[in-house]
C-alpha cells in the first residue's frame, strides 16, 4: 500500500507555497532519529543541512521505542563477504548518546522524521508545525527498498510535507542502482541520494528553492518474507556469478566507438543508429575506446575518445585525425594525468579550440586550450574545484549570451547515474554559478549528459544517458523548453537502444560532416574482433 499523498500532485498539479501567511516559518530544523540507531546517512544530512540551511539545525533522538528495524537479511552476511568495502551510508551508528528534546517551540520547527513512523502518531506537540518524512518506495520503512533492488525496477524515494491541516508531496525521484547484488553498497548510493532530496525539500519550505515536478509513485511493492529475500537475491546474483566465471574469456564492459558520414537533414530525434552502418574503431583486447567528440579546427578534422587501460585502471584522452576521404589515422595521446580522465568535450570559439575533459578522479573540472591542434593541449583554467562532476557538457546560448554547463554531480555519496546539475557564467573561465534549482533533474533515465547539446530548427535537443537497469544502456533525447538561471525544464522526444548483439549505447556526437557514438558488447580477451 502506497504511502504517497495527492494524486492530483503527482501529476504536476501546480505546487502551492510550503509556508502561508498564517504559519510563523520555522525558527529551526529538527532532525528526529530513532532512540537506539541510525544509519550514518543520517549524520551526513545533518551536516548537509547545517551547510545550507538558513535556520540553526539539531540532531535529536526520539522519545519513544523505536519502530522495528532490523535492516535487510543480507546486511549481515555481506559485510563477511566484501572486507574491502569502505564505510558507507548504510552502516549503522549508536544514537543513544543523542539529546532527547527539550523546551522546543515546535510549532517554528521544521522536523525532518527519520524515526520511520507516520508523524501523525506522533504526540500532539509535535504534529504543530511542519514534518519532512521520506517514503522508501512507497513505505516509511527502509527495507522496502529491497524489492526494487530485487526486481529490477529503479528505487522510488520521495519527501512528504505534513502539517496539522494536510499533507504534501514535495520531492519524489527514480534513483540509479547499479549494484544490485551488493545490497549494502545499492544502498549507499540510495542513501545518499535521499540526502539530495531531503536538502532539497527543506530548501524548498525554508527559503522557496524550486523543485522540479515529482517522479510519478511506484506501484506497490510486495513485502519480502526471509525465504523470499534471498531466493530473489539468488537470482539477481546469477548473472553476476555467470559474468564472473567467463571473465577469464570475455570482458563484459568493452566499448568501442563507431564514426560514419553524417547524413543530410538527418533530425537527433529520427536517427537510425544501426550498428554495422558504422565503421568500428578497435582498440584491441587490453583497453577500450569511449566517449567520443569530433572537432574540426584548422583544417583538420580530429576525433577525440577515452582510451581506457585495463591493466593500469585508469583512462588518457587519445585522438585520431581524419582525412578527405574519410579515413581514420593512427591514434594518439592528447592528454594525460595522474588521474583518470574521460568524456573530452572538445569546441572551437573565437579561432580557439578548447576541451573539458572529465577529471572527478581530482573533483575538478578543468578547460584546457590547444596549442598544437590535434596533439598539443596546456591546462587554462579550472572552472569548478571540490566537485564530483562527470560527463561535463558547455553550451552557448547565443539569444542571452551565457554560457551553461551540464553536469553529472554525485554529491553527497549518491550515483552520478541519475542526476543533473547545471551552472551558468557570463565568460568561458567563469565564475560559474549553480542553477538555483540544483540538482534540476533526477532519475536514472534521461539526466546523466551524453554528448553535446544540438540546435535543430530552432529547437534544442540534449542527448542523455538511460542507466535505469545499467550504465550506459539506451540514449534519451530530451527537447529543453526552459533555460533560465531560475528556470530549467525539458521533456524526453525519443530514444535509442542498442542492437542485437549489443549491451550499451552511452554518447553521440556530429561534427564536420560525421557523426559518432559508442557502443558496449562483450569482447574475447584474445580473438581480434572483425
Amino acid at each position: 500500500m502506497s504511502e504517497l499523498p495527492g494524486a492530483e500532485r503527482q501529476r504536476g498539479a501546480p505546487r502551492a507555497r510550503a509556508v502561508d501567511g498564517a504559519r510563523p516559518p520555522p525558527a529551526q530544523v529538527v532532525v528526529l532519529v530513532p532512540p537506539e540507531r541510525m544509519r550514518t546517512w543520517v549524520l551526513r544530512l545533518a551536516e548537509v543541512l547545517e551547510r545550507q540551511a538558513s535556520v540553526p539545525v539539531r540532531l535529536i533522538r526520539a522519545p519513544w521505542p523505536a519502530a522495528s528495524s532490523a535492516g535487510l537479511p543480507s546486511e549481515v552476511l555481506e559485510p563477511l563477504l566484501s572486507r574491502g568495502r569502505r564505510a558507507g551510508h548504510a552502516d549503522w551508528a549508536s544514537s543513544t548518546a543523542l539529546p532527547s528534546p527539550d523546551e522546543i517551540d515546535w510549532a517554528r520547527t521544521l522536523v525532518v522524521n527519520l524515526t520511520e513512523r507516520d508523524p501523525h502518531d506522533f504526540p500532539p506537540p509535535l504534529r504543530t508545525g511542519l514534518t519532512l518524512t521520506p517514503i522508501f518506495h512507497g513505505a516509511r520503512r527502509s527495507e522496502a527498498l529491497a524489492w526494487p533492488l530485487l526486481h529490477g525496477e529503479a528505487p522510488h524515494v520521495a519527501v512528504v510535507l505534513s502539517a496539522a491541516d494536510r499533507v504534501e508531496l514535495l520531492h519524489a525521484a527514480r534513483l540509479a542502482a547499479p549494484e544490485r547484488f551488493r545490497m549494502r553498497q545499492a544502498l549507499d548510493l540510495i542513501f545518499g541520494r535521499t540526502i539530495t532530496l531531503i536538502a532539497s525539500a527543506a530548501a524548498h519550505v525554508l527559503d522557496e528553492r524550486p523543485l522540479p515536478k515529482p517522479a510519478p509513485p511506484p506501484r506497490p511493492a510486495r513485502e519480502l518474507d526471509a525465504l523470499g529475500f534471498w531466493w530473489s537475491l539468488a537470482g539477481v546474483a546469477a548473472p553476476k556469478i555467470a559474468r564472473a566465471v567467463s571473465a577469464p574469456f570475455l570482458r563484459h564492459d568493452w566499448w568501442c566507438v563507431g564514426i560514419r558520414p553524417l547524413r543530410a537533414d538527418s533530425s537527433p530525434i529520427e536517427l537510425d543508429l544501426a550498428t554495422e552502418s558504422f565503421q568500428l574503431l578497435d582498440a584491441g583486447p587490453d583497453r577500450f575506446y569511449a566517449d567520443p567528440f569530433l572537432l574540426r579546427h584548422q583544417g583538420v578534422t580530429a576525433l577525440f575518445v577515452e582510451d581506457y587501460d585495463y591493466r593500469r585502471r585508469k583512462a588518457v584522452i587519445s585522438g585520431f585525425t581524419i582525412d578527405a576521404a574519410g579515413r581514420v589515422g593512427k591514434p594518439f595521446t592528447a592528454l594525460a594525468a595522474a588521474g583518470h580522465l574521460s568524456y573530452p568535450f572538445v569546441f572551437s570559439v573565437g579561432g580557439q579550440a578548447f576541451m573539458v575533459p572529465e577529471s572527478s578522479a581530482n573533483r575538478t573540472v578543468e578547460l584546457y586550450e590547444a596549442v598544437d591542434f590535434p596533439e598539443g593541449w596546456r591546462q587554462r583554467a579550472v572552472l569548478l574545484e571540490d566537485i564530483d562532476a562527470s560527463d561535463t557538457t558547455l553550451h552557448f546560448d547565443v539569444q542571452t549570451g551565457l554560457w551553461w554547463m551540464f553536469s553529472a554531480v554525485a554529491e553527497p555519496g549518491g550515483s552520478s547515474h541519475d542526476t543533473l546539475s547545471i551552472f551558468y557564467s557570463e565568460r568561458l573561465e567563469g565564475p560559474w554559478r549553480p542553477h538555483r534549482a540544483n540538482p534540476v533533474k533526477l532519475g536514472p533515465a534521461g539526466s546523466r549528459p551524453a554528448g553535446p547539446l544540438l540546435p535543430w530548427n530552432g529547437r534544442l535537443f540534449r542527448p542523455a544517458q538511460d542507466c535505469t537497469h545499467a550504465y550506459g544502456e539506451g540514449l534519451v533525447w530530451c527537447e529543453v523548453t526552459s533555460l533560465t538561471p531560475e528556470v530549467f525544464s525539458e521533456r524526453t522526444v525519443a530514444r535509442n537502444t542498442p542492437r542485437a548483439g549489443f549491451a550499451g549505447l552511452h554518447t553521440y556526437g556530429r561534427a564536420a560532416g560525421y557523426e559518432v557514438v559508442d557502443v558496449q558488447r562483450p569482447r574475447p580477451r584474445l580473438a581480434r574482433l572483425s
